[in-house]
């Protein structure tokens, strides 16, 4: 209240904060130096993200490297391929057996088929 008796009305205190808050960031909006301060800011953050985003590690085996390319993937797949896992020399061999029973089935070895039976 204006003449002092009573306490101020909160909701009408809010809506003159809200107001004034809107009108001075109209004034910024339309504000040509403060525009290119947000440019250059904007920009800064994209700079930092992309920085982090080169020292995360890469994708999981099997997921695809989500439009990452140039030498940070290229680092990594030789990174993956130094590590060698003792299966997969296994999985190499089952690979081939596998090539080659394909290649037996598709028509290749069919008198080898027949005159071992």
């Amino acid at each position: 209240m204006a003449d002092g008796q009573g306490p101020p009305d909160p909701q009408a205190l809010a809506r003159d904060w809200i107001t004034i808050w809107q009108s001075e960031l109209a004034a910024l909006a339309t504000d040509r130096e403060m525009q290119e301060a947000w440019l250059r800011w904007v920009g800064l953050w994209a700079d930092a993200a992309n920085a982090a985003a080169r020292l995360l590690p890469g994708p999981a085996a099997g997921e695809p490297a989500a439009g990452r390319a140039g030498t940070v993937a290229a680092a990594r797949a030789a990174a993956a391929l130094a590590a060698s896992d003792p299966r997969d020399a296994a999985i190499e061999r089952l690979a081939a057996r596998v090539a080659e029973l394909e290649r037996r089935l598709a028509g290749g070895d069919a008198g080898t088929r027949n005159a071992g039976t």
